[in-house]
């Protein structure tokens, strides 16, 4: 198969899955796992680590990743959803996996769909992904699977896994309550639908609210409970470069880590990452300055990064997350002017969001683009969600291209830009400075 080859079939299989939510509704498990049985049940036998929750799981997925590949593990990670390509989605050993690869996997899971047509329904696209991943993890010999969930958890594709090693709910907040329930308690009851008997659960005692949806899951599965209290992790200094913690070890009492970027939020899911790896590890020894470099070395694309010098770009897509990205912004010292680019998906709670950005003032300007994405709000919507705020200089355009490159031509040097409000965003952010790189 030669280069020319490759990509055109690969842009053929991303096509495709792209196309199926025309023509696909949701599956219940048993179709997933009637598909996982046809394809040999792939991975299913490995060390599973289950994720779930509202913001922070991939960045937990991550950091696990990387504590396991410290002690010389083979790991395969599912997350979503991707930034720029599809393949993203997939990584053995913290790498990206080819694109031969995705379409090694994409061709073996269509050829059963193809034979299987007339009994049975198509894959959803999360599904199909799914799918995919994990007959990559089985043909790469993986030890261990670190699996995100898409869209909740008891109904997600995912929770076909009957007996992960640990499973992590991160912080709940408001998002997709047109399917998952309109309170945080409620959406904890989905998340925590990924509970399997037996199977530690590592979560965030702190927000009772949420904390006790999941421990009376927990008490029901007979599920060990390691929840994160107040006093976990402790900030001791915070830069615009950088982040120094404690975190409250099972073993070691406070061990000090250095996160070498300057998301708050990332403190947290860190810690609950180190208390995952900690029940994996449970009786073995742990070499914590392994850990500290794991953290150091870490990154995870598309969450406060910093993808050019004075450019950071965040995920932030809800309203909790963007209440995070405020926080760790307003912490930021800057001796010139912040801008913020901005847009958003219509099926999210803007106007909260929105909201919140402007009653901060802490953007100087705000330039607002409309994404090429369908589920993008409008341009006309985001003007009428900014038509009452005066605070600041707020300039709208019909494209994230002509944002961005307004934003560059007005930041000066002392200046920071922002780009938040979507993944969508963020992936179109960084596609853009990466094509300004090679120019």
């Amino acid at each position: 198969m030669n280069e020319t080859y490759d990509a055109s079939a690969y842009e053929k299989a991303e096509a495709y899955i792209y196309n199926i939510p025309k023509f696909t509704k949701k599956n219940d498990l048993n179709h997933t796992k009637r598909l996982l049985a046809e394809l040999g049940s792939p991975a299913l036998h490995k060390k599973i680590i289950h994720v779930a929750g509202t913001n922070g799981k991939g960045s937990v997925c991550a950091y696990l990743n990387s504590f396991l590949l410290s002690d010389g593990k083979r790991v395969g990670m599912f997350t979503s959803p991707h930034l720029i390509s599809m393949n993203e989605r997939i990584r053995i050993n913290g790498e990206i996996v080819t694109r031969e690869e995705f379409l090694s996997g994409f061709e073996k899971v269509k050829s059963l769909i193809d034979k299987l047509s007339k009994e049975t329904a198509h894959p959803t696209f999360f599904e199909m992904l799914f799918l995919i991943a994990m007959c990559i993890f089985e043909k790469n010999r993986v030890e261990y699977v670190i699996l995100e969930t898409g869209l909740g958890g008891r109904l997600d594709a995912t929770n076909v896994i009957e007996k992960p090693i640990v499973t992590v709910i991160t912080r709940i907040g408001l998002d997709h309550c047109q399917y998952l329930g309109a309170t945080k308690p409620e959406i904890a009851g989905e998340k925590a639908g990924i509970l399997k008997e037996g199977a530690p659960v590592v979560y965030l005692k702190k927000y009772r609210d949420t904390a006790r949806i999941v421990e009376k899951r927990a008490w029901k599965m007979g599920c060990p409970m390691e929840g994160l209290e107040e006093d976990s992790y402790i900030i001791k200094n915070f830069k615009n470069k950088s982040i120094d913690f404690s975190y409250k070890s099972r073993y070691y009492d406070y061990v000090t880590f250095i996160v070498p970027a300057c998301a708050l939020y990332q403190v947290e899911n860190i810690s609950l990452a180190l208390r995952a790896y900690e029940c994996i590890r449970t009786g073995e020894q742990i070499h914590m300055e392994r850990l500290q470099e794991a953290v150091l070395h870490t990154r995870w694309e598309g969450r406060m990064e910093e993808a050019a010098e004075g450019i950071y770009v965040d995920g932030a897509h809800n309203e909790d997350g963007m209440l995070a990205f405020l926080d760790t912004v307003g912490r930021m010292s800057c001796t010139g002017k912040r801008i913020l680019l901005f847009s958003v998906v219509s099926d999210k709670d803007y106007r909260s969001m929105i909201k919140a950005l402007t009653d901060t003032r802490l953007f100087q300007k705000i330039i607002v683009v409309s994404m090429k994405d369908k589920r993008g709000l409008s341009l006309e919507e985001l003007k009428k969600n900014f038509s009452v705020c005066r605070e600041a200089d707020i300039r709208f355009f019909p494209t994230v291209e002509e944002g961005m490159h307004h934003a560059l031509l007005e930041k000066g040097k002392e200046d920071m830009v922002f780009a938040a409000g979507s993944l969508y965003l963020a992936g179109d952010v960084l596609s853009l400075l990466r094509q300004e790189e090679v120019k």
